[in-house]
């Protein structure tokens, strides 16, 4: 008789070691980092979504994704590792990643 091990494939749920941030009330006067891994069509992405939100907040800033480097490819790990620091050198307050699919 044989024996095997069944190893369930999504894991164990990690406790989450830090509380969410609250959302703002507004985006007005807020700037909003873009990440990019350059696929479907990123660029065109970015500009629907600047246009869609300065209609309704005209005073928000956008930090291009281009600022930050691809956040997916050869040089994935050092752009992540250098995200905090650009982030507050941007002094960003929101970001939007992972924008089509």
């Amino acid at each position: 008789m044989s024996t095997y091990e069944v190893v369930y494939p999504l894991g164990r749920r990690a406790p989450r070691s830090k509380a969410l941030a609250a959302r703002p009330r507004s985006l007005d006067g807020l700037t909003i980092g873009e990440l990019s891994n350059h696929k479907f069509d990123s660029e065109f992405t970015f500009e629907v979504i600047e246009k869609a939100i300065l209609k309704r907040f005209p005073n928000v800033k956008f930090v291009s994704h281009r600022e930050f480097g691809d956040t997916y490819g050869a040089r994935e790990s050092e752009v992540i590792q250098a995200l905090p620091g650009k982030l507050a050198e941007f002094e960003c307050d929101l970001v939007i990643s992972g924008t089509a699919g």
